[in-house]
């Protein structure tokens, strides 16, 4: 008995032996637990319920040469969710949809998905954001992201191209120079739980991203809208497939200026197809015609520099060539008979330029075209740039010699021919048409354009006959004279091309390119000017005719633009020869009555625009005594007699106006205003005509895309 219970204690205490060690290796593992690998451990659950998103931030800006911002990046909001934290999904759904403009069912779907989390929209403006969020709906929230937005539109389209909605660029500029512009991604840690889902509280962000590189171009904001505007116009009024125009600075190779039309707006791209994506100016062919000719004329001057008296008999508008066995019959626009080679350029003669041609070899002809840059690309600093079509002369045809000379069988781009002609401008140099003066980033200059230039087109006296030859083209008889800009030195050049059938078998019926080339002031070129119409409908589609009036307007605005200063000499002889461009004095008008005012300046011949209300002239532009070139226009401030001392005013129309045109008109009616946007004015309160306190203060809108 006795040693059974001793038998029995002893199992007891064996039993509590071992529970005391085993509390006590737990203590101890606790222990170890707690104290010793608190902070690993820690670290560890940390790292396993946290997971590492990529944050896109700051994508850089582009500019144009003014500092106008023509791509920038806006704060929109992504509208997320994390389905399981929705508890009443059917009426999170209609509120969501009806805010966003989503469907029900799309939205539902999300909200009843089985995935930790889903995007519900994103680019959401901030206002309907915080709408959304004011709701408090368990599971929604929002994050912020960029979206990339366009001021110009279509304006600006083809330089600027632009950026999914991933902010990866897509096309244009955007596109080419997507490594300085997209920054550096930001990472941000969020909280996950234990099947990897996304929980919406402990963020925390653990690296900033760096905002990418600004791009600064060479485009000149006021010369692309005014250029845009003008071409839109032509393009619809002539019923035309599209057009181009391309500003250049001969001397440097900066582009003011490039633009398409139609467009496309960057803004909602989607709604766009691919052919007015497509930058025209550089990614697409065509014969030049007789705009070519001026690159025979600098091969024949190389030959004959002294012929500037010969004459060439030019078939009276029709003549054959028998080339071999072969009949080629060429026709000019109009009959014309001995022409000297100045001639010959001036009144645009496919007959007289073949016949100088033919006393050259081809080889010499295909030498000149490549030294103005035919046949290569001009390297351009935006990808998709074509190269043309110049054959070798060892691959003319017999014929060749008969199309060649006056732009058939060679194809240019846009930028090609500008820079052909700028190398007339500027005095023999090929100059590489460039966009982007510079890039920088945090305010340090990364990169900064080089001019480049090289020898090979016609220098010297050479180059001066040249420059003679497409100044008489803007003479009273010569092609050009419907682009002539009044009391200045123009050199241009018409042309008008024919288009190849679809199936390349000969020329298309009724199909024709219009263009229009030129430089002013021509002894000092500021700018190089192409203006090309694709395709126009009706009688009227010749270069000279179509084209060459949006030379001509543009090339006046830029005048005025630039402060080039009109060249009397130019003023005087237009005058004299009889040319419709003359001169009158701008007479006194001021504190004339309105018709007293009309009559003067009918008996000067000036035509005028009329501002404000009223009976009696209270400001005139320009000055009495000023001259007046036709074609300018002068400028009538209406209002009511003794102005100065009445405290009656009116509101003047100063829509389509600048911003200090507008503001200089409000101030003749005695008004201040309060102005916001740049650009022409679009908008103002109150309307024309209503009458006003002097000192009153009127509101004016401007927009470089809406003005008039």
């Amino acid at each position: 008995m006795k040693q059974g219970v001793f038998s029995e204690e002893k199992r007891i205490e064996l039993v509590l032996a071992v529970f005391v060690f085993v509390l006590g290796v737990l203590f101890v593992r606790l222990l170890f637990l707690q104290v010793i690998m608190h902070s690993a451990l820690k670290d560890r659950a940390d790292k396993g319920q946290m997971s590492t998103v990529k944050k896109q931030i700051g994508r850089g800006a582009i500019y144009d040469s003014t500092g106008r911002q023509l791509a920038m990046s806006i704060k929109t909001e992504t509208i997320c969710v994390t389905p399981r934290n929705v508890k009443h999904k059917d009426r999170a759904a209609d509120f969501l949809s009806k805010k966003l403009g989503l469907s029900r069912q799309f939205v539902l779907s999300k909200l009843k998905s089985r995935s930790g989390f889903e995007y519900i929209k994103r680019k959401v403006p901030s206002a309907t954001a915080d709408e959304i969020l004011d709701k408090k709906i368990p599971g929604v929230f929002s994050r912020t992201e960029e979206k990339r937005y366009y001021p110009y539109g279509e304006i600006t389209a083809h330089i600027t191209g632009f950026a999914g909605t991933d902010n990866k660029g897509l096309e244009g500029i955007e596109m080419a120079y997507e490594k300085y512009m997209k920054g550096k991604l930001g990472r941000e840690e969020i909280r996950v739980d234990a099947k990897r889902r996304p929980i919406l509280i402990g963020n925390k962000k653990i690296k900033k991203g760096e905002r990418g590189a600004d791009i600064y171009t060479t485009i000149d904001g006021n010369i692309q809208y005014a250029a845009y505007r003008q071409l839109e116009e032509t393009v619809n009024k002539s019923r035309a497939k599209s057009g181009s125009i391309i500003v250049m600075n001969p001397e440097t190779g900066a582009i003011y200026a490039a633009v398409n039309y139609p467009s496309y707006d960057p803004n909602t791209p989607s709604t766009a197809n691919a052919d007015k994506k497509r930058n025209r100016i550089i990614t697409d062919m065509y014969e030049p015609g007789s705009t070519f000719k001026i690159f025979t004329m600098a091969a024949y001057l190389e030959k004959f520099p002294n012929s500037d008296d010969e004459k060439t008999y030019c078939g009276m508008g029709k003549e054959v060539f028998k080339i071999g066995k072969y009949n080629r019959t060429i026709h000019d626009h109009e009959k014309h008979g001995d022409l000297t080679a100045t001639e010959i350029i001036k009144v645009s003669s496919n007959i007289g330029t073949v016949k100088l041609a033919m006393k050259l070899k081809p080889a010499d002809l295909y030498q000149e075209y490549l030294a103005y840059g035919f046949g290569s690309k001009t390297g351009i600093d935006l990808p998709g740039e074509v190269t043309g079509l110049l054959r070798n002369a060892n691959k003319w045809d017999k014929v060749s010699i008969t199309s060649v000379p006056y732009g058939q069988e060679v194809a240019v781009s846009s930028l090609q021919l500008v820079r052909a002609y700028a190398a007339i401008a500027n005095g023999g140099k090929l100059v590489t048409p460039y966009l982007i003066e510079k890039i920088q980033k945090n305010g340090r200059t990364v990169y900064r354009h080089k001019i480049k230039k090289q020898d090979g087109p016609a220098t010297g006296s050479r180059r001066e006959k040249l420059v003679s030859m497409l100044e008489a083209v803007m003479e009273k008889d010569g092609s050009g004279k419907k682009a002539a800009v009044a009391g200045y030195r123009v050199a241009g050049k018409t042309g008008t091309a024919q288009k190849h059938k679809t199936d390349g078998k000969g020329y298309a019926a009724n199909k024709y390119v219009a263009s229009f080339i030129g430089f002013m002031p021509a002894d000092n070129p500021k700018t190089v000017t192409l203006v090309t119409i694709d395709e126009p409908e009706g009688f009227i589609y010749y270069g000279g005719d179509l084209a060459g009036p949006i030379f001509r307007n543009l090339n006046t605005m830029m005048a005025s633009y630039f402060k080039v200063l009109p060249d009397e000499t130019v003023t005087a002889q237009v005058t004299e020869s009889g040319d419709n461009f003359q001169t009158a004095k701008m007479p006194r008008i001021k504190d004339k009555t309105f018709n007293e005012a009309k009559l003067l300046l009918a008996e000067e011949k000036i035509k005028y625009q009329r501002h404000g209300f009223g009976k009696v002239v209270i400001a005139q532009e320009p000055e009495p005594g000023e001259k007046m070139v036709s074609g300018k226009y002068a400028q009538i401030f209406l209002g009511d007699e003794n102005n100065d001392n009445k405290e009656k005013t009116y509101m003047p129309n100063v829509k389509g106006m600048t911003v200090r045109r507008a503001m200089e008109v409000l101030r003749l009616y005695g008004l201040n205003a309060k102005c916001s946007g740049s650009g022409f004015a679009v908008s103002q309160d109150p309307k024309p005509g209503v009458a006003m306190k002097k000192g009153a203060v009127c509101t004016v809108s401007f927009d470089m895309r809406d003005g008039v």
